[in-house]
């Protein structure tokens, strides 16, 4: 299905009936809600898929968490009222709560999320962050397998001054909304597979826009090389790019 003229038109209607006061609120207002609920929502999906048995039901838990504030912070936008949250509450159980994540470590997966991934799985560096940045260079550093799992926010990783082994380095980048750029030092043999439900993907001068993307690109002395890079990066909403510093 060609989900981007349906956002658009959604879009569309949404601001004509606000422009006509039909409605209070703008397509803008309800967008962060939206994805939260959507997040929380693939993720039980995703739980549901693994059958793996009573450990999920911390997992289950969490994103239903997510899921409530989601909703939460969706209805009264759109007119429902909702009571006041007693945050004086609230915070102090989120610490108790992470104490007892802390002091029962045999429940960590109760943080855990689930990501899809058209790569291979790989020893080596790995980093999941739920929200934030993770950001590697500029400077000299050693570049390794590498996997990142990310939630919302961005990465960036620069190449152009890391020390990069006379192998296939694999690098392998799953995330969900927000930005993944890579910088590589000018000559460096890469192979990359790029998709994207929303955005853009630009890899050196490839550039495509709207949703779905995919977009594969190998330099022409990738076999023959020693020294190479095989990137993959599958994103749900945002962008992409992959630049090689000239």
């Amino acid at each position: 299905m060609k989900w981007f003229p349906i956002i658009l038109i959604g879009f569309g209607v949404g601001f004509l009936l606000y422009n006509l006061q039909i409605i209070s609120f703008t397509p803008w207002s309800i967008l962060w809600p939206t994805l939260i609920i959507w997040f929380a929502a693939d993720q039980l999906v995703k739980i549901k898929r693994r059958e793996r048995g009573a450990q999920d039901s911390w997992d289950i838990a969490l994103w239903l968490i997510v899921l409530t504030v989601g909703v939460y912070l969706l209805l009264p936008i759109i007119g429902i009222p909702m009571p006041a949250i007693p945050w004086k509450v609230v915070w102090p159980l989120g610490l108790i709560l992470v104490g007892l994540l802390i002091l029962f470590p045999g429940r960590s997966s109760f943080v855990k999320f689930e990501f899809e991934s058209g790569g291979e799985k790989h020893s080596g560096e790995v980093k999941a962050t739920f929200v934030g940045d993770y950001t590697r260079g500029p400077g000299n550093w050693v570049l390794d397998d590498t996997q990142i799992r990310q939630g919302v926010g961005s990465v960036n990783l620069d190449l152009t001054q890391a020390i990069i082994p006379d192998r296939e380095v694999q690098i392998d980048i799953v995330g969900y909304v927000g930005e993944a750029s890579i910088y590589l030092p000018p000559g460096l043999p890469f192979k990359a597979e790029c998709s994207l439900k929303v955005g853009e993907i630009t890899v050196l001068n490839q550039k495509q826009s709207g949703t779905p993307r995919y977009v594969e690109y190998q330099s022409p002395d990738y076999e023959s090389a020693t020294q190479k890079v095989n990137i993959k990066i599958h994103w749900k909403i945002g962008e992409i790019s992959i630049r090689q510093i000239r």
